[in-house]
């Protein structure tokens, strides 16, 4: 029989997801919270930068203004007024839709005193008043719930603003993307205005049988078809035959660790993947793993929360076409900040999308996958869609905390008493963290002061809560993980870490305290592998 001849994308090409030229991250992909964030984050911006471009440059290279809201663009300033231009036109319905979340909030708060609210709706916005339910919590506070799937299928949702660059990846180091409009590109990159839940990403990832076909149905969604086509043949690769799926070790559970939160466990013939931020091949000339280590199937992927180092959907789009299911915490349902990533998900193509609750447990081929509050790390809000994991796959037992940061290690009882064995424990320890405004500003209705935002971080464990995260467990070993300090990382992190930085000193002593022990701790970087 003849071998069939696949094409597609090259491992080593950038797949970069925008919104409205912006790197696209949950609360822009969501169209509940994209008008506030670009009213609020955006606009704001881009009005600072045209008040004064030079100061904008200046302080986006300096290194402790890293991450800050500067945007980084040497280019004439006469393009981003227009571009400011085109969002105010492009955008004006989510625009208007974010002016109509402030008033209602502000309306709530001045004649919402615990009359009956049904009167309120007349002063909602239209646009908006369809998704929206008035209520008091039990101590007379008035608050809107947001019902999310109205705005999916509402004149907010706007496929047409999602797009695509394709690039060649190297190992120079990416600049900080989160505060910079995508507005410039190289002439050796490619824009697709290709909608991220498009079909066609699936066989432009996963491989086609028909390359000249696929890439004229390309051609429509090319700005520039007569340069770009070519350049988009040029990318593509052809995949070797189909060898033999590896399935992990015949007995025991293979552990990859590749940069990150991301882990990869393989076993009883199924693969999981938490939390997907991968490099490229070629993209760093530290040793690690990139897309090239993955199996050809992944049959769960787990998302522990929806920050931009967590949920990237530079990575996730790019794994679609080999994902089988796609695991999430359940959200609360009607906030800002708790938006739903199932629904989120959804909107981007991904089919089987679960939603886990707290203690909650999903049973898989070897195993179970457990559900487990993601406690602080979200600014003292009340963000639910939100997950630590743990996972039993045959006789291994692994915990993934992420950036959890419970009050005290005791509030895990239920899931120690759910996993009294554990082999791995993955815990986070970025113990400074952003503050509150940093992500959440944008939604906020009522502005923080300086002492409140610097009070409410975005922050893991420090070294005594690790320590004591570890006597409550007893696992058979701790990685310290979730850093950012990988060089691949530095455009959503912008985090410039050192031996001397507060996290890798509090990690430090983590790991000495424990190896004093004889115990096994251990803070990765780069890549790892285990076989248990």
């Amino acid at each position: 029989m003849k071998t069939k001849t696949l094409s597609a994308l090259d491992f080593g090409v950038r797949n970069v997801p925008l919104v409205n030229a912006w790197f696209a991250h949950p609360y822009l992909v969501s169209p509940l919270t994209f008008g506030l964030y670009t009213r609020h984050s955006h606009l704001a911006m881009l009005e600072s930068f045209l008040d004064d471009p030079a100061q904008h440059r200046e302080s986006a290279r300096r290194p402790e203004l890293l991450g800050g809201p500067f945007i980084n663009d040497d280019g004439d300033p006469a393009d981003m007024a227009h571009f400011r231009d085109r969002t105010l036109e492009r955008c004006a319905p989510q625009l208007r839709a974010a002016d109509a979340i402030n008033a209602m909030f502000q309306m709530l708060q001045t004649q919402a005193k615990g009359a009956g609210v049904p009167p309120l709706y007349a002063q909602i916005d239209p646009l908006i008043r369809p998704g929206v339910e008035l209520a008091y919590d039990v101590a007379k506070q008035p608050s809107p719930r947001f019902i999310e799937p109205v705005f999916y299928g509402g004149p907010l949702c706007d496929p047409s603003l999602q797009s695509c660059v394709l690039e060649r990846a190297s190992d120079q180091p990416r600049s900080f993307i989160l505060s910079t409009p995508q507005i410039r590109r190289s002439e050796a990159s490619v824009a697709l205005q290709l909608p991220f839940g498009d079909p066609l990403w699936n066989e432009l990832h996963g491989g086609t049988e028909d390359l000249p076909a696929l890439l004229e149905r390309l051609r429509p969604h090319l700005a520039d078809a007569a340069r770009e086509l070519p350049l988009l043949r040029s990318m593509m690769r052809e995949l070797g035959p189909g060898a033999a799926r590896d399935t992990g070790p015949a007995d025991g559970v293979r552990i990859r660790y590749f940069g990150h939160a991301c882990v990869l466990m393989e076993g009883a013939g199924i693969s999981l993947l938490v939390d997907p931020l991968l490099s490229y091949p070629g993209e760093s000339r530290l040793e690690h793993y990139t897309f090239d280590d993955l199996p050809e199937r992944l049959d769960y992927v787990l998302i522990t929360h929806p920050h931009q180092d967590h949920i990237v959907f530079e990575t996730l789009l790019r794994l679609r076409p080999r994902v089988d299911r796609v695991v999430v915490g359940k959200s609360g349902g009607g906030s800002l900040p708790d938006v739903s990533l199932k629904l989120m998900l959804q909107h981007c193509g991904f089919e089987r999308v679960i939603e886990l609750g707290e203690y909650e447990t999903l049973d898989i081929p070897g195993g179970r996958i457990v559900g487990a509050p993601f406690y602080g790390e979200h600014a003292d809000l009340d963000v639910r869609g939100k997950l630590a994991f743990g996972v039993q796959m045959r006789e291994v037992g692994c915990l993934f905390f992420a950036d959890s940061n419970p009050p005290e290690p005791e509030f895990y009882e239920p899931l120690r008493r759910l996993m009294p064995r554990v082999d791995c424990l993955f815990l986070g320890m970025e113990c400074v963290g952003a503050p509150a405004t940093w992500l959440y500003g944008p939604l906020l209705q009522k502005m923080l002061t300086r002492g409140e935002d610097q009070s409410r971080r975005l922050d893991g464990c420090n070294a005594d809560k690790a320590l004591r995260m570890h006597r409550f467990f007893e696992p058979q070993r701790l990685f310290i993980y979730a850093m950012g300090a990988e060089p691949w990382l530095t455009h959503l992190t912008s985090i410039l870490y050192s031996e001397d930085s507060t996290q890798f000193r509090e990690a430090r002593e983590v790991e000495r305290t424990l190896r004093a022990q004889g115990r096994q701790a251990e803070l990765l970087f780069g890549q790892r592998e285990l076989l248990l």
